[in-house]
């Protein structure tokens, strides 16, 4: 669910994802250079926040990437919202260069079949890699089916990997590696993006989180991308360490400011 609030020409928009809202809003210029000023923002975040907790949600998160710092900051301070996670944007070019492979897997990757065991399969794989992870460890079919009816949904950028014995003759998955397009826009050229990566932690050891990396910027490359990107939480060193490794760098901070109200 999408929703906007409007008001005095700003707008909070709020996704709901897992029982928990998420607000953003668009980059404004800072107060005194013909941005709102932060009394008002703080009053329109603090509504949506209060209609988000009337709604049942568990936490409301405000996030913002390309905003003035100070007031972003100040606004989620006097919101109320004092929970921090900076997540980083990294990108890097395409198609990946030889020497990147050295040492890893060559994976059969085969592409997700809506409507099939594929979908519990990735729900099941999905968390439990993800199990202590604060917003992606809580996935059913319901929200793999809600994210596929989004625009940008591809079924031939969410790549799987069967594991011993595969999902068609009742087995797991080993890990998955999840792409979405970003198309063209003003000042930025059209990029994959590295969705949602995951390793069943019964196949870790084998190297297959830089190999599924791996196969999901060949598909964008194979498709005509020439530009990849993902987001990774600031604190995850070991996948930061993976990510450097294969070329990718931090070029902007996603952050966001917390709070429970279930």
């Amino acid at each position: 669910m999408t929703e906007e609030r409007h008001d005095g020409g700003w707008r909070v928009d709020r996704r709901d994802r897992n029982g928990e809202a998420w607000l953003s809003a668009p980059p404004a210029p800072p107060p005194g250079e013909g941005g709102p000023d932060v009394d008002h923002r703080v009053a329109v975040v603090r509504a949506a926040v209060e209609a988000a907790a009337a709604d049942g949600v568990t936490a409301v998160h405000w996030e913002g990437e390309d905003d003035d710092v100070d007031t972003f900051e100040e606004v989620a301070r006097r919101a109320g919202l004092d929970r921090v996670r900076d997540i980083l944007r990294l990108e890097r070019s395409l198609p990946m260069p030889p020497e990147a492979r050295a040492g890893l897997p060559t994976l059969a990757v085969r592409p997700l079949r809506p409507g099939t065991a594929d979908e519990a399969a990735w729900v099941r794989c999905n968390n439990r890699t993800f199990a202590d992870h604060p917003d992606q460890g809580r996935e059913s079919v319901a929200t793999l089916h809600a994210a596929m009816g989004r625009p940008w949904f591809d079924a031939a950028g969410f790549l799987l990997l069967d594991g011993d014995p595969p999902v068609d003759e009742g087995g797991d998955l080993d890990g998955f590696c999840w792409t979405k397009v970003h198309l063209a826009r003003p000042g930025r050229p059209a990029a994959g993006e590295i969705y949602v990566i995951g390793v069943d932690p019964d196949a870790a050891g084998r190297r297959l989180g830089p190999a599924l990396v791996l196969a999901g910027l060949d598909h964008m490359t194979s498709i005509g991308l020439t530009r990849a990107l993902l987001y990774v939480d600031a604190e995850n060193a070991p996948a930061r360490r993976l990510y450097g490794r294969l070329g990718f760098e931090s070029v902007a901070v996603r952050r966001v400011r917390s709070r429970d109200v279930g």
